[in-house]
């Protein structure tokens, strides 16, 4: 039997769907604008202690009208019981109300670890809430790609029928002018998750960054590890944005702050800005 959906959910799942964002492709002219934001590694604690971090990132989030969301994983402290994975989810809900409320504005989410824990079960909650953990859409002269680095017994790799299918996802997207990759573990983890990112399978990871330089892949955002970091290799950038609510383990200095990305399409190019939340460094 189905189980019923919390009402919440309910009524973001209306809102925030996949299908709104695919829909919603259109050209862009030479002086448009494209407006998004990114954030990821949310988890409250177990007891909803930090669910207001969260909130107060998306309510500053839609004093910028971005067209949508994405996330890079890691919504939910996660659980074997999924009872206590629906509850969660009707929290974090909750703290995505603004996006409901300042202008109907839908999530482009992928997996991260906490969500799916290994379970075949958890990660058909995700996509009964999510539509999807693998897909692509276009917004005008973009191309976005969210990927599913934590399908059970493959975590922390791209292979197999999700490499077959990027392959020919960037294939086809040859005629965009940017493409933007979004999944949870870091390619090249800075922090704490090394040996637990991408770096699972260095050969595997490796191969990854190769496909994405021959595609000119712009720019990966990445969670899991608490904290804000950008670097560029081989002409991509790569930003590890897990500040969105899970507990700060980096020194401010390190990008250990709470935080969020607003990203700027127009004339041409792209600008990344981190919006840090106050008071949390």
């Amino acid at each position: 039997m189905e189980m019923n959906r919390p009402r919440i959910a309910q009524t973001l799942i209306l809102l925030l769907t996949l299908a709104a964002v695919v829909a919603s492709g259109y050209c862009l002219a030479a002086n448009d604008e494209l407006v998004f934001a990114v954030f990821g590694d949310t988890r409250p604690g177990p007891n909803y202690e930090r669910l207001d971090v969260t909130r107060r990132l998306v309510r500053g989030m839609v004093q910028h009208d971005p067209a949508f969301v994405i996330g890079t994983g890691d919504y939910i402290e996660g659980s074997t019981d999924p009872n206590v994975v629906r509850q969660q989810y009707y929290r974090f809900f909750e703290a995505l109300m603004p996006l409901k409320t300042f202008g109907d504005i839908p999530v482009a989410f992928s997996t991260g670890n906490h969500d799916i824990r290994g379970s075949a079960a958890n990660a058909r909650i995700f996509e009964e809430y999510f539509d999807s953990r693998r897909y692509s859409f276009d917004r005008g002269n973009c191309h976005f790609i969210i990927l599913d680095s934590e399908i059970p017994g493959q975590q922390g790799t791209i292979k197999g029928e999700q490499w077959q299918w990027l392959i020919g996802d960037l294939t086809q997207a040859k005629d965009a002018d940017f493409i933007f990759v979004a999944l949870h573990r870091p390619l090249f983890p800075v922090d704490g998750h090394r040996g637990s990112s991408m770096d699972v399978d260095i050969p595997l990871r490796d191969r990854l960054h190769a496909l994405f330089v021959k595609h000119k892949v712009s720019a990966v955002f990445m969670g899991h590890e608490h904290l804000y970091h950008h670097s560029r290799r081989d002409g991509i950038d790569y930003f590890i944005t897990g500040g969105g609510g899970a507990p700060l383990y980096a020194k401010p200095e390190a990008g250990g702050f709470y935080h969020y990305l607003l990203v700027t399409v127009q004339d041409g190019t792209y600008k990344v800005a981190v919006h840090v939340l106050d008071g949390s460094n």
